[in-house]
């Protein structure tokens, strides 16, 4: 939340011409509720197991089908036990949009409808307890500036030649 991954994703998935999926997008179409409303009926043990369900159908279709895409995650999918090696071992490379959790806090406080951003204390606690789960990601991008250029920083990484599959994970704090 607050990272810019809707937004960086689907620029990016632009420039490549691949598609864009957002895996929040996905779990509210599966399951028929806006996140808030999954995590109020049925809790978060609920939402992870949703969560991790989707990802996996998401990555299975698309390595089904060839298609290429930018699947922005929420931040508390990485940080589930097991996600990151999953994707390690789908070859998947996972790209942190790192923003200072003062940017977080700023661009954040105006949303609505998250259900774990309740006030600042507990978003930095959050934060911070997730902080070490980023870090595992294979490459960090500073995603404060302005779109385009993180866009532009993401493409010089060089992910898209070479052997890897043609997917690409855009990882994003979310509280």
């Amino acid at each position: 939340m607050g990272s810019g991954k809707t937004t960086i994703g689907t620029l990016l998935a632009r420039q490549l011409a691949w598609r864009f999926v957002d895996l929040d997008d996905r779990i509210e179409e599966s399951s028929g509720l806006l996140i808030s409303e999954f995590f109020e009926r049925f809790g978060e043990p609920a939402f992870r197991a949703l969560e991790a369900e989707q990802l996996r159908l998401v990555l299975g279709r698309a390595a089904e089908t060839k298609e290429s895409v930018v699947l922005a995650l929420g931040g508390g999918t990485y940080a589930q036990q097991g996600a990151p090696e999953f994707l390690r071992a789908q070859d998947i490379p996972v790209i942190w949009l790192d923003v200072t959790v003062e940017t977080l806090l700023a661009r954040c406080m105006t949303m609505s409808g998250r259900p774990l951003f309740r006030d600042e204390a507990t978003f930095r606690a959050l934060h911070n307890q997730r902080l070490p789960s980023y870090q595992l990601a294979d490459f960090r991008v500073d995603s404060s500036g302005d779109p385009t250029l993180v866009v532009a920083e993401i493409l010089r990484l060089n992910l898209f030649d070479g052997p890897r599959e043609n997917h690409l994970v855009v990882e994003k704090p979310r509280s």
